[in-house]
């Protein structure tokens, strides 16, 4: 963060509560002035910074009591899993339902945080479009994003990822064949087999790598840095092809799974390409 917020920044690391007051006696407009670099608020430096101080929920208290804004730090900290800044913010009034280009259960799905979507749904997260729906596995929301044709509907949503919504061509977003891919893709991540096989039968191209996936790889790419053998499996029968890498560093499915620790898949998958080539 700018200088400014830097002797702050270093009370919330320490859980320094009184150095934070006195700093704020100092420049009372902390809590509201954002960054120009890195974090853009103190509140949202806090939830990001793992694992959380043993006062988090008092760091909390104070800075939304000095007007920090709630809703943004929500959506990061359940990128992080930092359930306990999401269970304070909502108590603070946080919007559970995002910022209207993002929401925090897309967030926890998208970063891979189970207790943090557990607890959002709890919470009343709204399930509002076909890659959360897909993720999640819930097959009654995922069918309800299609018409009676087997087309999509605008209950589907468009794609969007957590970062600049402008950074995915405007085509990209609306195109049905992307957002089919951008939800077999979440289904994959989270191992949801049936889901899989529903897009896969509706159109879904398993070896498409679709806009909304910041490290772009396939559904077998994310499958496999998930460590899910049978959905790997499952994609392999369907046609997925092992030896496509990745379009932002160049790996292959079995990179990832190497990557995340999930040493036989990858083996597993170096000999499936090995016979398939």
């Amino acid at each position: 963060m700018d200088p400014r917020f830097q002797p702050a920044q270093a009370a919330l690391a320490a859980g320094d509560l009184p150095a934070l007051a006195a700093l704020f006696a100092a420049d009372p407009d902390l809590a509201t002035a954002v960054s120009s670099q890195s974090h853009p608020t103190l509140l949202q430096c806090l939830v990001l910074t793992m694992p959380s101080v043993d006062n988090l929920e008092a760091l909390i208290d104070f800075l939304a009591d000095h007007g920090a804004e709630v809703s943004g730090p929500l959506i990061a900290a359940s990128g992080m899993n930092n359930v306990r800044a999401i269970t304070r913010l909502l108590d603070r009034g946080a919007c559970i339902d995002g910022n209207g280009h993002w929401s925090p259960l897309e967030e926890a799905l998208y970063f891979g945080n189970p207790a943090s979507a557990s607890l959002l749904l709890a919470r009343g997260a709204p399930v509002s479009n076909l890659r959360t729906a897909a993720a999640l596995g819930d097959m009654k929301k995922v069918a309800s994003c299609f018409d009676e044709t087997g087309a999509l509907t605008s209950a589907a949503g468009e794609i969007e990822w957590p970062f600049r919504p402008s950074a995915i061509p405007e085509h990209d977003r609306r195109d049905p064949r992307q957002i089919l891919g951008n939800a077999l893709v979440h289904a994959a991540a989270w191992g949801r087999a049936e889901v899989v096989e529903f897009l896969l039968a509706h159109g879904a191209e398993v070896n498409l790598i679709p806009a909304g996936s910041d490290y772009s790889g396939t559904a077998l790419h994310y499958a496999a840095f998930g460590g899910h053998r049978e959905m790997v499996d499952q994609l392999l029968r369907q046609g997925a092809d092992p030896a496509i890498l990745d379009t932002k560093i160049g790996k292959s499915p079995e990179d990832w799974a190497e990557h995340s620790g999930h040493h036989e898949l990858a083996e597993y998958l170096r000999q499936v390409r090995g016979q398939s080539g």
